[in-house]
């Protein structure tokens, strides 16, 4: 299912470039759902997109978004009921991470100012998770019975994740430019396989040579912020 989102992502982008009637950026700052559990960060973010019309009213817009975000969390599946549980707030990591999207929009216009609302299915590439060793070993140690896991090599093995955005915008148009307030509403998902065979357990008179786990990385939380676009 996440190569089919993938797969309609990219021949979104493909038309919105090859057909678009506007394009724009924006800035924007994202507040991840686990500063409520008291970690991670508020980041930055930056926004390209391009846009398709359709008729006065809607719109497709195709992008993406990279964030460098402090607030990726771990959870995990429960009984198999698709239902996520998350693991601890313990584990919450940093990762340079790009978000292409494709969403319908629709737009009221009341003279010069406009109001907005749109949603769609969007993309995950994890890139560089920091903070990521650490996180995993101190969840995972009390777990074996000790106090932490130290990594001398950790394999993370983040696939391409995928899940859905919402939000609205509140805006000004002068002639072929418009200015907005956007608020959005982000939830990916992405599978993590991670594996050690050079760790120790608390002090490396405790070697560990199997170390196996997997988990469901996610990011979820709020952007607020300013875009800009041109029509053509």
């Amino acid at each position: 299912m996440r190569k089919i989102y993938f797969l309609v992502l990219i021949l979104g982008l493909s038309a919105a470039l090859g057909y678009a009637q506007s394009a724009g950026g924006g800035i924007s700052f994202f507040f991840p759902e686990s500063l409520l559990d008291g970690s991670g960060s508020v980041s930055k973010e930056a926004d390209l997109s391009t846009s398709l019309g359709i008729g006065e009213r809607l719109s497709i817009p195709v992008g993406f978004t990279y964030i460098k975000t402090s607030g990726f969390t771990g959870y995990e599946d429960t009984d198999g009921d698709d239902k996520l549980n998350k693991l601890d707030d313990r584990i919450w990591y940093i990762a340079d991470t790009f978000i292409p999207y494709m969403r319908l929009k629709g737009r009221l216009e009341l003279g010069s100012l406009f109001v907005e609302g749109f949603g769609g299915v969007a993309g995950a590439w994890i890139v560089a998770p920091q903070a990521f060793d650490g996180a995993i070993g101190r969840y995972y140690g009390p777990e074996d019975g000790g106090v932490f896991y130290v990594f001398n090599e950790l394999d993370s093995d983040f696939s391409f994740g995928w899940g859905y955005q919402v939000g609205a915008a509140l805006g000004l148009r002068i002639d072929a430019i418009s200015i907005s307030l956007e608020g959005i509403f982000t939830d990916l998902k992405a599978d993590t396989e991670i594996s050690s065979d050079d760790a120790y357990l608390d002090s490396p008179a405790s070697p560990v040579n199997d170390f196996s786990r997997s988990f469901t990385s996610r990011l979820r939380g709020i952007s607020i912020g300013i875009n800009g676009s041109y029509e053509f």
